[in-house]
């Protein structure tokens, strides 16, 4: 058998009609070694290397391609010649192989070495990496080596592979419960609300597609402080020209999802030999809540199941993720082969060392060590572990405010601070008065989730749980029966609290919920009644919602006598819909119901969005009643009372208080103006609150409660702070300031 040596890319290229018909007559026919993948990496990633191609032919007959490049590496200010195969390098090949037609794997791999052993002053080592542990080349090199007494050393590289059953119900039994659960719903919810995965891989749609792939995939790891793989413009490239190249030969699978004109989750991979091999994905990580990440994956595997697809090959790595979708061990192999003994010590021999180094250390840390470490391992592999910086503001509190949070809550400064703010206030001059009569502070919330969402801003679970642990622990919990009675009047305490929610959130019930019973707090949630028995976020959600979806570039509604602004970044999304929103506010009731849908026009986003019911159900609302949690009115639409007429304000008073009372079957004695400010309520909407019977009302001005104040005026607040920065210490020492210094900012928030 004749062995050539192709030393330029130009005669590599002369084998390229050859290539792929002995690629399919070989054990190792994968997409990752086809002409079409080894043309577009060697573009792309080594176009300065030098190719050291070895074919074997019998006759005119190619048998054997050994697809190697040299690469020179340096060790103790030596250089050493590498021989790796084409495609080793840049994180995107699997599977690389030598190619032989099927069965003749020994005489091809023998011809191969005897021609490496007569260029020995051209290389030192040999590097086969990801190789199928499988593989008959591999075995038969493995063999030569044995014989020839050569070094060579094998390292495991796991895979992860699903074989596909024959039909999409047979393929969900083999599921765990929990998570075939999370498919089924995830994947229900998108096929009949938001739609099914297309393709993008066409001529005409791949150049727009391939740079939302990149962008999507990027912001995705930059929620784990990680920058991902596009910000390389040879990765880029990379996959523009293969991307072409896999099209014209019908290989490529390229699907999106999409929510609109919103890209919402992308999948790159291919289609060969009745596989499909998943290379990227990315999804927008503003929708992480909705799982568009799995409901295309999991679409697009029903529709290979389908198609008849034999394999859904997940590649290199065991994230945990990957078997939870069914996925089975495949072994890949790191092969190095050094003739002599230096080059053996230079390719694999330190990192041995190393190694056993590293294992001498285990052997001595106690287990729980061990373990912990283990487990912080696995959470990295799986992307859970905690990130030094949020994924929506992507920045942290300065290094001064976390330590005095940390001293404050750590140390007796906490204590003294807490006693000389429920004893005492400031007053004009800032002297010290001690407090001669009690103040109730009523805390305000309203969602409360571990979205991190902008567009939605809501208080991490966590956070919600260590602030009502922290007020349990230090103040009396007092009910707004306790406040409508007056009952706080006669406690020796001068400082008390009560917890309230606005506007009826499903996460009130799912995560707020759980903390309030397991520490027996009672709690009012005000609940916008045609919000509940619609299912429909409120409209100020829906305007947030349009914002959050919106693509376009720009939004100008000063013909209507409202804001202009560009779109272009979040920041900028997040100013234009708070500006919107506060326009909407202060305009007549029905300029505001004609306006919203010419919002929605600006947007280019539909008006009727199909998004989760984001509201409280009566049951859930029935179940908490029953747990001391109160419910109170708060209109049945949200509108801003002091624009409505006299008949319209009735409606919305009373028709909220009907309907919780028709639900629960008890009095509604509760109410809380939405938006709260004192523009939004004024002396008529107050009379007509007291006309319908309630006996309190709340605002959302800042500040605390006496005795004698006007139950229909009560003050709300909760001290302001980045919640995605929560910490214990500093929320303890921002209370104690209000509660000493008193509350001046009449501050709006949402309600």
């Amino acid at each position: 058998m004749k062995v050539l040596l192709h030393e330029s890319w130009e005669e590599v290229q002369n084998l390229s009609e050859r290539w792929n018909p002995l690629l399919v007559q070989s054990a190792s026919n994968t997409i990752f070694l086809t002409w079409e993948w080894i043309h577009a990496w060697w573009k792309n990633y080594a176009p300065s290397q030098r190719p050291f191609v070895l074919t074997a032919w019998e006759g005119d007959a190619l048998e054997g391609i050994a697809p190697f490049f040299l690469e020179d590496a340096s060790h103790w200010s030596i250089k050493w010649a590498c021989l790796k195969l084409i495609g080793d390098g840049s994180g995107d090949s699997e599977y690389l192989d030598f190619i032989s037609r099927r069965g003749r794997e020994k005489e091809v791999v023998a011809s191969f070495v005897q021609f490496l052993e007569s260029q020995r002053n051209r290389w030192d080592y040999i590097i086969l990496h990801g190789t199928p542990e499988n593989s008959p080349c591999l075995d038969s090199l493995l063999n030569i080596a044995k014989e020839k007494s050569w070094r060579f050393s094998t390292e495991p590289i796991p895979c992860a592979t699903l074989p596909l059953p024959r039909n999409w119900n047979d393929y969900l039994r083999l599921l765990k419960p929990r998570f075939r659960t999370k498919v089924r719903s995830t994947l229900s919810y998108f096929d009949e609300k938001i739609g099914l995965p297309y393709s993008c891989g066409t001529e005409q749609t791949l150049g727009l597609a391939l740079p939302i792939l990149f962008d999507l995939h990027t912001r995705r790891w930059q929620t784990k402080n990680l920058p991902g793989v596009f910000g390389q413009v040879a990765k880029r490239n990379f996959y523009h020209d293969l991307s072409h190249a896999m099209r014209r030969q019908g290989w490529l699978a390229f699907h999106r999802l999409d929510w609109g004109a919103r890209p919402l989750a992308m999948q790159y991979g291919f289609i060969y030999e009745n596989r499909f091999s998943l290379l990227q994905e990315g999804y927008d990580p503003d929708f992480a809540d909705l799982r568009p990440g799995m409901a295309l994956r999991a679409g697009l595997m029903r529709h290979w199941i389908e198609a008849g697809l034999v394999e859904y090959d997940f590649l290199a790595g065991t994230a945990p993720y990957k078997f939870d979708w069914g996925a089975e061990r495949r072994q890949c192999v790191k092969f190095t082969l050094a003739p002599a003994r230096q080059a053996a010590w230079v390719s694999f021999g330190e990192s041995r060392v190393l190694e056993k180094s590293k294992d001498a250390v285990r052997s001595v840390l106690p287990e729980k060590v061990l373990a912990w470490r283990r487990a912080r391992n696995n959470r990295a592999a799986n992307g859970s572990l905690p990130t030094p910086a949020s994924p929506t503001n992507g920045r942290k509190s300065p290094l001064s405010h976390r330590l005095a949070a940390a001293l404050y809550r750590r140390t007796p400064l906490g204590a003294a601070g807490r006693a000389v703010a429920s004893r005492y206030e400031l007053g004009p001059r800032h002297q010290l008065y001690r407090r001669t009569t009690p103040v109730c502070h009523i805390f305000i919330y309203h969602r409360v989730n571990n979205d991190y969402d902008p567009f939605l801003p809501a208080l991490p679970v966590a956070a919600f749980r260590k602030q009502i642990e922290f007020l349990k622990r230090n103040f009396p919990v007092l009910s707004l029966n306790d406040l409508a009675n007056g009952s706080f009047a006669e406690t020796r305490e001068k400082y008390n609290i009560a917890i309230t929610f606005d506007d009826g959130y499903r996460d009130n019930f799912l995560h707020a919920y759980p903390v309030l019973k397991d520490l027996a707090i009672p709690a009012t949630i005000y609940l916008a009644t045609g919000c509940l028995e619609s299912g429909e976020h409120p409209w100020y959600d829906q305007i947030s919602w349009g914002f959050k979806l919106t693509n376009q570039p720009s939004i100008s509604l000063a013909h209507l006598g409202g804001p202009e602004g560009p779109l272009t970044r979040r920041s900028e999304k997040l100013q234009a819909m708070n500006k919107t929103l506060a326009w909407l506010r202060t305009i007549p009731e029905e300029d505001r119901l004609s306006h919203i849908p010419k919002v929605f026009e600006a947007l280019h986003v539909p008006q009727h969005l199909s998004v989760p019911n984001p509201m409280l159900s009566w049951d859930e609302v029935r179940q908490m009643n029953k747990q001391n949690i109160s419910f109170g009115a708060h209109t049945v639409s949200h509108p801003v009372l002091s624009k409505l007429s006299d008949t319209r304000l009735a409606a919305e008073i009373t028709g909220s208080k009907s309907k919780i009372e028709e639900k629960l079957n008890t009095p509604v004695q509760h109410f809380a103006y939405p938006f709260g400010q004192p523009s939004d309520v004024g002396s008529a909407v107050k009379e007509a609150v007291r006309r319908a019977g309630f006996a309190t009302a709340v605002t959302t001005v800042w500040g605390f409660n006496r005795p004698g104040d006007d139950l229909y005026d009560l003050k709300r607040f909760s001290p302001r702070f980045n919640p995605w920065d929560f910490d214990p210490g500093r929320f303890a020492m921002m209370l104690d300031w209000y509660r000493l210094a008193g509350v001046q900012s009449n501050e709006e928030q949402s309600a």
